[in-house]
C-alpha cells in the first residue's frame, strides 16, 4: 500500500493506484541539447503545477547521448490523463517530432516507491537496472527486496529515491530506478548490511541483471512518497 500524507491516498482502490511509466527515447542527430532544454521545461512545469504529477526524471545513457530515458510517476490514472491534456505536455508534443525519432513506452506496475524531496546538484547520480527474475521466485524476491529498499531510505541520508516496478507485459522483468546524493553515497550503500543481505539472499533468483549506464539530465519530484513493506 502506498502511503503519503500529501500526495497519495491511504486506502487506494484500483483507480487510485500509482501510475509509473518508463520511456525509451531516441534523439535525432544534433538535437541532444534541444532535448535537454525541453525536458527541463516540461518536467519543471509539470511537477510544479500538476498536483497528481509526483515525479519526472530525464536521463541519458552515459555512453550514448542520443539514447534517453524518462521515468514518470503519477498519483493515479486520472492524474496521468490530466497531465497528457495539460499545457506542458502539449507544448512538448508539439516540439517532439523535431527532436525525437523514436519513443517506446514501458508501462510498469509499482512494487515499491519511496523518495525524499530531491534538489539535485553536480554530484547527484542515478541508477537504472533491469533484473530478470525466475518466475518461481517472484514472491520471494519481492519479500526480500522491498524491505531492503525501505531500510535504505530510512537509514541512509544519501539515498534520495528508490523505485521498483515490474513490466506489465513481462511481470518477471523488474526495473529499479535509484537516485543517490553522490557516488560516495552509492558506494556506502553497497557496503551496508541490508544491501549485502539482499545480494546474498537473491543471488540464485535471477537469470540476468543489466545495469544501464545513465546520467541525470533533469530530476524533479514532490518528495515524501513512502510504501509500507509489510502491507
Amino acid at each position: 500500500m502506498l502511503i503519503s500524507s500529501s500526495v497519495i491516498a491511504k486506502n487506494p482502490d484500483m483507480q487510485d493506484k500509482a501510475v509509473m511509466n518508463l520511456f525509451e527515447i531516441g534523439i535525432r542527430s544534433d538535437r541532444d541539447r534541444h532535448f535537454d532544454d525541453v525536458a527541463r521545461q516540461t518536467i519543471s512545469a509539470s511537477v510544479d503545477r500538476e498536483a497528481g504529477t509526483l515525479a519526472m526524471y530525464a536521463l541519458k545513457r552515459s555512453d550514448n547521448r542520443r539514447q534517453a530515458y524518462m521515468v514518470e510517476l503519477y498519483e493515479n490514472d486520472a492524474a496521468y490523463r490530466k497531465h497528457l491534456d495539460a499545457a506542458p505536455y502539449t507544448a512538448f508534443a508539439a516540439r517532439a517530432p523535431d527532436i525525437i525519432d523514436r519513443k517506446k513506452k514501458i508501462t510498469l506496475e509499482p512494487q515499491f516507491l519511496g523518495d525524499k524531496h530531491i534538489i539535485p546538484d553536480e554530484r547527484t547520480i542515478n541508477n537504472l537496472v533491469v533484473v530478470e527474475v525466475k518466475p518461481e521466485f517472484q514472491t520471494a524476491f519481492k519479500n526480500i527486496v522491498v524491505p531492503e529498499m525501505a531500510e535504505s531510505l530510512k537509514k541512509e541520508k544519501g539515498v534520495l529515491a528508490m523505485y521498483a516496478a515490474t513490466d506489465t507485459k513481462t511481470p518477471n522483468r523488474w526495473y529499479f530506478y535509484e537516485i543517490y546524493a553522490s557516488e560516495e553515497d552509492y558506494q556506502l550503500h553497497r557496503q551496508t548490511p541490508h544491501f549485502l543481505d539482499y545480494l546474498g539472499q537473491t543471488a540464485h533468483m535471477s537469470t540476468s541483471k543489466n545495469a544501464i549506464p545513465v546520467k541525470p539530465v533533469f530530476l524533479r519530484n514532490k518528495g515524501g512518497i513512502k510504501q509500507d513493506p509489510q502491507r
